[in-house]
């Protein structure tokens, strides 16, 4: 009841009842395509022993000519990620493009143009990066910053975590919507960049009468013909500081003239499913003035899927209850992290609504089965296909994308008049879809590595048709279809690249050239001689990835405190291994800023434990990515939370055989944990960010915030500095002299905290 209480004082109604927006059921035949597999490839969310493929496939596109295949892959930064195939499947151009993860690749205008839209950032803030430029010059030397553009910071209110149950567990699938959009001379990119045929970079504005909407929609989605433009839009249900003041549910745009063509409001407003409280298991921190939790629980609704046929006559989406999660002040002091909004949706049926080219409604319906959807068109304006969601994982479990659902295997072919659906149930969950843009045909990619290509008789009315044709790629892959329908394109997981022809047999099979990170000559040397700690971070040049990375070897084993971002991942596994090191057993946080510890899930994938006072566990499973910088990482456990509570709390505990004594010091984040251990005869401190190389104090890094300070100072100076440590490893440097600049910095920050009094 007391989870209830807060909710309700957070803005819950009186009355929750599961969203089930009282639509129609569905009529619904179902047909097995091959009987359902014993056990299914999907691997859990939180699996490890597993790494990405050093070319697996993040995002396939073809152009409107059907010559150039554009193809982004999960490469690290010694490696290309970005790649054009001609249609023989012939190399024509490569590049890595900073810094990770591209979420979706384009090649517009004949190929003459590409734009990438990469998962994380460049630089501090969070944002998603796009690149777009003639494709002569992107792919040429050297970069140029005019060709790259932040994703608007309203870009949060389109990214969403979709679960259900506990709260560690339950809600680690974190979803974008697109970056950009493209038709087949031009470029968009929210709020105002557009890219035409002729290269030129224009920047829309309302003086010259040619905008289109203004803010990032959840979901964007343009007509074969380019002519038309679809919004998905996030709607809350009332107005609130921070949140936009959106009433449309979806838009829909002419293009060139750029001008609204008409709009469609939310159905009534159902309450979602409740969210869990994860911060009532924090009360200690929150009673030291932490603010853990929301300023306000904002309910809305949002479309998640959304889609327009070849020529606009039809649009559909997919509409969802959502709760917001909303921060409207800063976090701890003055430090106000960039992203304020969480969109949390709650496991639930979902709503499919159709209109047609004028906004005049076609049909209304209750999903068949709860979960995330995608939905699509073929030729056949009465028919809608809607087949599972997947997200991309950016490495979880070692894949590049993971279904929403594990289970999720159905296909529903929706004919809009009879209100009926065709249910193809595939023996593993659906990876991705793509739809023959002239006989409707699906081309479905499943779990168990299976491609399947319905035939021309079996996409019709009839549940009896033909079975699908196979072809086995070995792993699951995203797929895109020609605009004539002549070949779909497969890029699979493990980093091979399949050309399908329309008769759904395989023309061509290529492997995506793969380069070795590069080996030092000679292993890394000790950051201080005698010590044995390395520094396995500081390998990329883009300035998200600034963290230190400390190597502490233990013998053939490792582990590493702080982990940097991901860009240079594979770089510093080399590392590690050019120092004999065989297995890095543990990640400790010293605290969950994105520099320290966005990669760190990558770690775990291969087998590591992360290490992290118990609030860790709410920082990075629940507030991911609110607070935090460097870019937007996906939600990942924590596998030894330390029982620290209060500041100066203490605890032992041992890893891989050393031994460690940590002690809690929140304030310049909510996780905030010194670690102190005896390396080489010495008295070795790892403090993060409680102090930097310069003559900043605590409270400085406490955001100005003199309450939380104090505690942290006295904590310091009672509990780490009689300890007497001989070095001390800060998250941006290491002091040789520990004990001396220890007691420089306690010496200043009290003098400027009795100056605060």
């Amino acid at each position: 009841m007391k989870s209830l209480s807060l909710l309700l004082s957070l803005g819950w109604p009186t009355l929750i009842i599961a969203a089930d927006f009282g639509s129609p059921d569905l009529a619904v035949k179902r047909r097995m395509v091959e009987p359902l597999s014993i056990e299914s490839a999907v691997p859990s969310i939180a699996a490890q022993g597993r790494s990405l493929a050093p070319q697996a496939v993040a995002a396939v596109d073809v152009s409107a000519d059907g010559r150039c295949i554009s193809v982004g892959t999960m490469a690290f930064s010694h490696e290309p990620n970005v790649w054009q195939f001609a249609n023989d499947g012939a190399v024509s151009e490569q590049r890595h493009l900073p810094p990770w993860a591209p979420l979706q690749v384009a090649s517009f205008a004949g190929g003459q143009f590409t734009a990438v839209g990469m998962a994380m950032s460049r630089v501090t803030g969070p944002e998603p990066d796009v690149w777009c430029a003639a494709t002569g010059r992107l792919f040429g030397e050297p970069l140029q910053d005019a060709d790259n553009r932040a994703d608007s910071q309203d870009g949060q209110f389109s990214r969403w975590r979709f679960g259900e149950g506990d709260w560690q567990k339950g809600w680690l699938v974190s979803s974008f919507g697109e970056l950009f959009v493209h038709g087949p001379d031009w470029f968009f990119q929210p709020p105002n960049l557009f890219v035409g045929a002729d290269g030129k970079r224009q920047t829309l504005r309302y003086e010259d009468g040619n905008l289109l909407p203004t803010h990032r929609a959840a979901r964007m989605a343009v007509s074969a013909d380019g002519q038309q433009l679809a919004f998905g839009w996030f709607c809350p249900d009332e107005p609130a500081q921070g949140l936009p003041a959106e009433k449309n549910l979806v838009s829909v745009w002419s293009v060139r003239p750029n001008h609204s063509l008409w709009t469609a409001a939310p159905s009534e407003k159902m309450a979602p499913p409740p969210l869990p409280d994860p911060t009532r298991d924090f009360s200690e921190l929150q009673a030291q003035g932490f603010r853990l939790g929301p300023d306000k629980l904002v309910q809305g609704s949002i479309a998640t899927a959304l889609a327009i046929n070849q020529d606009g006559s039809r649009v559909a989406l997919i509409e969802y209850r959502v709760w917001t999660w909303l921060r409207i002040g800063p976090a701890i002091g003055k430090w106000d992290p960039p992203i304020h909004a969480l969109q949390f949706i709650p496991n639930q049926a979902g709503r499919l609504r159709v209109f047609d080219g004028e906004g005049k409604e076609l049909l209304r319906v209750k999903m068949p089965a709860a979960g995330l959807f995608e939905a699509g068109f073929g030729p056949d304006t009465d028919e809608v296909l809607c087949w599972p969601s997947s997200w991309m994982a950016r490495g979880m479990a070692g894949e590049p994308w993971l279904p929403v659902q594990a289970k999720a295997r159905t296909l529903y072919r929706i004919h809009l008049g009879a209100q009926e659906a065709d249910a193809l149930e595939f023996p593993d969950a659906i990876a991705d879809c793509a739809i023959h843009p002239r006989d409707g045909r699906a081309l479905v990619s499943c779990w168990n590595g299976i491609l399947y290509c319905e035939s021309p008789q079996g996409s019709g009315e009839s549940p009896q048709g033909a079975a699908p044709s196979k072809i086995s790629l070995g792993a699951p892959a995203r797929l895109a279809w020609s605009a004539d329908g002549a070949y779909a394109v497969a890029g699979t997981a493990k980093g091979e690249l399949c050309r399908v022809e329309k008769d759904g047999s395989l023309g061509w099979k290529k492997p995506i050239p793969v380069a070795a990170p590069p080996v030092p000559a000679t292993p890394p040397a000790e950051v201080v001689p005698g010590i044995p700690v390395y520094q396995g971070g500081r390998l990329g040049t883009e300035h998200a990835y600034v963290g230190d990375i400390w190597v502490l070897k233990l013998g053939r084993e490792a582990l590493i405190v702080d982990s940097g971002g991901t860009s240079a991942f594979a770089t510093s596994q080399a590392r590690v291994k050019a120092l004999g090191i065989e297995k890095v057993s543990h990640v400790l946080h010293t605290h969950s800023h994105g520099d320290h510890c966005g990669s760190a899930y990558l770690w775990r994938c291969l087998g590591a434990q992360i290490v992290a006072p118990r609030s860790g566990a709410l920082t990075q499973t629940w507030l991911m990515p609110m607070l935090t910088d460097y870019g937007v990482f996906p939600p990942r456990p924590i596998d030894m939370p330390l029982p620290l509570n209060r500041v100066g709390d203490e605890t032992d505990f041992t890893v891989s055989g050393q031994k460690f004594h940590a002690l809690f010091v929140p304030g310049h984040s909510f996780d905030l944990t010194i670690y102190m251990t005896e390396l080489g005869g010495s008295r070795v401190a790892f403090t993060g960010d409680l102090g930097f190389e310069t003559n900043l104090t605590i409270t400085h890094r406490c955001w100005g915030d003199a309450e939380k300070a104090r505690p942290v100072v006295q904590a310091v100076r009672e509990k780490l500095l009689p300890w007497k440590p001989d070095v001390v490893f800060t998250g941006h440097g290491v002091r040789r002299f520990g004990r001396v600049w220890l007691e420089d910095l306690l010496r200043r920050s009290e003098e400027e905290l009795e100056e605060k009094k």
